[in-house]
């Protein structure tokens, strides 16, 4: 009986929403990424940025590529700005979590609770003096009162003792890799709607190597890509979700099949009637 009422609810669910898509890549250096390192980044997120268009084009609105070593971040906030403003819903391919960062303060509202949905492997709750890697959602809890997270996928064999008191201290909530497993997608799905009950507005950010093993003799460390894709569409169809950021910068990742996977996934959300190039 579940797996009819899965299929029904995927084929109904198809163009169901009036939003359009834009597409949005950024490259941006942190600590400690060399600079060899973000360059070849920079040239992996724009090239990817070509190919989406390339491929299916039609579905997506243009809304540039920004290297923020070489443009300004304002310049990047503020073609954002008019996207969060309007119906459309940024799609943002970038190689660091913290790119989250130079969107808050566009969409942050002390009267509308504002969630960060991220998930990956890590909590990405480092506590830096300025943003660095791994301090995506440090900051963003940190600077934000109104800003609830929930991560979804984090490796318990990769977190020590004092991630996991920081992320209680910081009111996070969280399920672990095995919990976000196929079995466990009615416990998810349950979590997920109590989780969007108190949000008004959210983030969802997906770290794109969680798809991927960590290696070929660890094949279950990587999270299931039709999970991802069930929250995915559990997230849309609340119309809560202000902006996608989908993080990588391997080709590995960018270009995997989960990540074709979920492209796919957001486009098969929106009606083609409603696309622009």
């Amino acid at each position: 009986m579940f797996g009819l009422f899965r299929r029904n609810k995927t084929q109904s669910v198809t163009g169901v929403l009036s939003h359009r898509l834009v597409l949005l890549s950024v490259s941006e250096r942190l600590k400690p990424m060399k600079q060899v390192d973000f360059e070849m980044a920079d040239q992996s997120l724009e090239e990817m940025y070509d190919w989406v268009f390339e491929l299916e084009g039609h579905c997506w609105i243009n809304g540039g590529h920004y290297n923020l070593e070489a443009q300004p971040v304002g310049k990047y906030q503020l073609h954002l700005s008019r996207y969060l403003g309007s119906e459309a819903l940024p799609i943002v391919l970038t190689n660091n979590s913290e790119t989250v960062l130079h969107t808050l303060p566009l969409i942050h509202s002390p009267r509308r609770e504002l969630g960060i949905i991220h998930i990956g492997r890590q909590f990405e709750i480092k506590a830096s003096l300025e943003p660095d890697q791994g301090s995506a959602f440090h900051f963003a809890l940190s600077r934000y009162n109104e800003c609830r997270l929930f991560c979804l996928g984090i490796d318990q064999a990769s977190q020590d003792e004092r991630a996991w008191e920081y992320a209680e201290d910081l009111g996070c909530d969280w399920m672990t890799l095995a919990e976000c497993s196929f079995s466990y997608r009615l416990q998810v799905k349950q979590q997920l709607a109590n989780y969007l009950a108190h949000c008004d507005d959210v983030i969802v950010n997906i770290d794109l190597s969680c798809l991927y093993p960590v290696s070929r003799l660890e094949r279950g460390s990587a999270l299931d890509v039709q999970m991802v894709n069930r929250m995915i569409r559990q997230l849309l169809i609340s119309g809560k979700v202000r902006q996608v950021q989908l993080v990588g910068f391997k080709d590995k990742h960018l270009y995997s099949k989960q990540t074709q996977s979920i492209l796919h996934e957001l486009t098969q959300m929106f009606p083609s009637n409603n696309r622009a190039a």
